[in-house]
């Protein structure tokens, strides 16, 4: 799965649909042209989260469970952006994985 790294596709993203959870919001966005293009997942951790140090420690809590989770249900043409929020420290990390399942099920 391709990772989001340019501005712009960030913004496309957040025209999409917005899914809500304790510890991070889930924003997807589908192109309506067929571009045949792979699925491309992108993370944002915002100052609001703490230091560099917080926000790569959530970033990585992103990726990993996107890694285990979400690669089977990551569908074409759809660019998906996994934003932090400041629960995503202490939350653990099997309830993470259970609200992406959940998540996921209703995408």
């Amino acid at each position: 799965m391709e990772v989001i790294k340019k501005s712009n596709e960030f913004k496309l993203a957040s025209g999409g649909k917005k899914f809500v959870t304790p510890s991070f919001i889930f924003l997807k966005h589908k192109f309506g042209d067929k571009r045949g293009s792979n699925p491309k997942v992108g993370y944002t951790a915002s100052k609001k989260i703490g230091s560099s140090v917080h926000r790569n420690k959530a970033k990585r809590r992103m990726r990993s469970v996107i890694a285990e989770v979400f690669i089977d249900y990551a569908k074409q043409d759809t660019n998906y952006v996994m934003i932090a929020r400041k629960a995503i420290l202490n939350y653990p990390y099997e309830s993470l994985k259970s609200d992406l399942e959940n998540l996921c099920k209703k995408i």
